[in-house]
């Protein structure tokens, strides 16, 4: 049984599909959808259409995980993107957890002045029960 969605944006293949794996050991069961920019993840959440048909519970995602550094759209540019449109479509439940391999101080603190932004994961520091322990968390804070 699928308990909800996220979504993956990062543009490298190898990170989401760590991510993914993650995931899967967490055992939520979660439909995982990936971008691999800010702005196809956008133009995704805004035609959400093909999500919806196939499962209504699955739109929108619970949780996004966020990359900062990718082309086209960076993180940080989604986040202001992101903080605008989510009052104009329904993706006001949506949270997102940064999951970045930038460990420094000023893109943590930049990233969570956004009260959407619940949580910030520094790629390959965390294990599979860490992960499971951070999204109960995130989920029960967002009361989902």
């Amino acid at each position: 049984m699928t308990t909800g969605s996220v979504l993956i944006i990062d543009d490298d293949e190898v990170d989401r599909y760590l991510l993914k794996r993650l995931l899967k050991d967490t055992k939520f069961n979660f439909e995982v959808f990936e971008a691999d920019n800010g702005s196809s993840a956008l133009e995704f959440l805004n035609n959400p259409s093909d999500v919806i048909a196939k499962d209504e519970n699955l739109f929108p995602p619970l949780i996004i995980f966020l990359d900062i550094n990718m082309p086209i759209m960076r993180g940080p540019e989604f986040l202001e993107q992101f903080a605008k449109v989510r009052e104009q479509i329904y993706v006001q439940s949506c949270v997102i957890m940064m999951f970045s391999s930038s460990e420094r101080k000023e893109d943590r603190e930049s990233a969570l002045q956004y009260d959407f932004v619940k949580d910030y994961l520094v790629k390959g520091s965390f294990s599979s029960a860490d992960l499971r322990n951070r999204i109960q968390s995130v989920i029960a804070e967002a009361g989902a």
